[in-house]
């Protein structure tokens, strides 16, 4: 298994990537940057190395892979044997692998040609988002440990009287298995009567007759199991609204009264409820509808917050200005008083360092022996916030910095043929000067798909026609001394295509340009050159012909060892087209190169 190794602290890399020029290139920027990488070339060796226990954070996954199995499914079949942030680097950008990578779940999809700083911070953007959701998941499994440790029977119902979600200590009292009773009537497993009157109680909100609005409470009333076994509670009845005060569901909350009544929860500081609001990593506090004043607050609110629970207690909201600024304050109390709650309304926290928070602000109303209080819920959001904003950041300056590298690409291949040139003043022999000229003019054919790409608006695609027509200017310009003697046919459809099967026809058409501009009229015979370019149903078709003295019978274009010939049939392979010619004495050469539309690549 070919893997390379460096201990660092930001965070462990699996890179899995088939070029080993690629990975070696990605793997050492990333070191650079401070983060411990691990490259695999294929999906066997990044499984088992996955499947091995060693730490990973994230995996940086091209997808594709030359084993058989490529990158998406790779991720489909690491994701069923472990939850880790996988982010797809790769040159393909068509809607069908596209569509694929959404149904996987992934943190993100780079284009292979993007900077190693794009890919830099795509990999701290994953990180964090990954981390962002592990939080979220813990705090809910928190919570859902926390409702089924309660000592008080809670049911889940939907609007129209379904068992939604129940816990342990409610199934207890109903004599019930989870599995019987999830997602069906609630009256059909629910024996609930009068303590004195032995009369059973209806719920008249899950019928048409009365609408829930306000939470409800009812005394001296027995459950009746389905053993027979009684017991005697107190329930206590909250809607679940929208923001339209539609409702959304019901929450019933059966506390057990052993012998009478109980009109309060216990004050007793280190009573369950009391213990799980301050422990909860969620900020809370308790304010009384009437005036506003808090009650309790927890240690999580506090450290949002920064106040001390001593300072808060027995004062109002508009006395912190710490909490937020007065603008924003009248805002939430308009939105709180047209609502009668707040869902997630967005507030901004300033603490006295001028450090700022984004928080989302929950409230829900609740009555305790007559009295209405309500529960304040914060979420600090800040960091998922600024993530979002940095991944709209990125995708906004996507097209830019792709403009640029195309640019910058360009620009390098105009050097290195600059360097080529300079190198060839100084070699007397001729076969040697014309090496060079045919490295210069394809190294040119690649320059100009680039050029193409940083003036178009579409950086996933070349303008064939337009592409085409530069190339021949740019080589006549280079190979033809006497404008009067060679003429150009060009006939060009309009057609687009991809940058990968872009460049190697471009190098296609350099040869057989070059070829017919250098072989075709020996002395001073001049003549046509035709370049047409069409598409017949669904495949494209590269023509290009001349009227000059043909193919020497020794030469043979499709089978013969000549290395410009050798290039074009490879070429044409790697396009999965068809090569043919037609040479005559006397007449000319046409040759002609079919390849299909789409490409068949994953």
């Amino acid at each position: 298994m070919p893997l390379t190794e460096l201990k660092h602290s930001l965070g462990h890399i699996l890179l899995v990537e088939d070029e080993a020029i690629l990975a070696i290139s990605q793997s050492e920027f990333l070191k650079n940057k401070g983060y411990s990488v691990q490259y695999v070339s294929n999906s066997n060796d990044a499984y088992d190395y996955i499947t091995s226990g060693e730490r990973v954070d994230l995996i940086l996954m091209d997808i594709n892979l030359s084993d058989g199995m490529d990158g998406i499914q790779l991720a489909e079949k690491i994701l069923s044997y472990r939850e880790i942030p996988i982010l797809f680097v790769s040159g393909y950008s068509d809607n069908k692998i596209l569509d694929r990578v959404c149904k996987v779940k992934h943190y993100g999809y780079v284009p292979k040609i993007s900077s190693p700083d794009i890919v830099e911070c795509m990999i701290q953007s994953a990180l964090q988002l990954y981390q962002a959701e592990q939080t979220l998941a813990f705090r809910e499994k928190e919570l859902r440990i926390t409702f089924e440790a309660m000592g008080d029977g809670v049911i889940v119902l939907s609007p129209e009287g379904l068992i939604r979600e129940i816990n342990h200590k409610a199934l207890d009292m109903l004599g019930y298995q989870k599995p019987e009773v999830v997602e069906k009537d609630l009256t059909s497993f629910l024996y609930l009567v009068q303590a004195d009157a032995r009369t059973r109680v209806s719920y008249p909100f899950l019928s048409s007759s009365k609408k829930l609005i306000d939470t409800e409470r009812r005394n001296d009333l027995i459950i009746v199991s389905r053993s027979g076994r009684e017991t005697h509670v107190t329930e206590t009845i909250s809607p679940i609204l929208d923001t339209e005060k539609n409702l959304n569901g019901i929450v019933i909350v059966f506390r057990e009264t052993p012998s009478a009544s109980v009109m309060v929860p216990p004050k007793d500081g280190e009573s369950l409820y009391a213990k799980v609001f301050q422990l909860s990593p969620i900020p809370m506090a308790i304010s009384t509808v009437k005036d506003g004043t808090y009650l309790d607050v927890n240690s999580s609110m506090e450290t949002l917050f920064q106040l001390e629970k001593s300072k808060v207690i027995g004062r109002k909201t508009e006395e912190f200005k710490a909490w937020s600024n007065p603008a924003e304050i009248e805002r939430l109390n308009k939105a709180y008083q047209e609502n009668g709650r707040m869902s997630g309304e967005r507030m901004s926290v300033e603490h006295t360092d001028g450090k700022k928070f984004d928080v989302l602000v929950f409230s829900q109303a609740f009555e305790i022996a007559g009295e209405r209080f309500i529960l304040w819920i914060n979420l600090d959001v800040t960091k998922i916030l600024d993530m979002e904003g940095r991944l709209a950041k990125s995708v906004e300056e996507k097209d830019v910095l792709l403009k640029e590298l195309q640019h910058r690409v360009k620009n390098t291949l105009a050097i290195i043929s600059g360097l080529l040139n300079l190198e060839s003043f100084k070699v007397e022999n001729e076969i040697a000067k014309q090496s060079f000229l045919n490295a210069q003019s394809r190294i040119m054919s690649m320059s100009k798909v680039y050029e193409n790409l940083y003036q178009s608006e579409d950086l996933e695609s070349v303008d064939l026609r337009k592409y085409i027509e530069d190339l021949v200017f740019s080589l006549h310009d280079i190979f033809v001394l006497n404008p009067t003697k060679i003429r150009f046919d060009v006939k060009l459809e309009d057609i687009r295509l991809d940058l990968k099967r872009t460049l190697p026809l471009g190098l296609i058409l350099n040869e057989l340009l070059t070829n017919a501009l250098k072989y075709a009229y020996p002395n001073e015979k001049g003549g046509d050159v035709r370049i047409h370019l069409s598409r017949s149903n669904e495949n494209i078709i590269l023509s290009v012909g001349d009227d000059g003295d043909g193919l020497p019978d020794s030469v043979n274009i499709e089978k013969g060892n000549h290395f410009g010939y050798e290039l074009i049939r490879s070429l044409t392979s790697q396009l999965k087209g068809v090569f043919s010619s037609v040479s005559k004495k006397g007449e000319g050469l046409n040759i002609m190169i079919s390849f299909p539309v789409k490409s068949n690549d994953k």
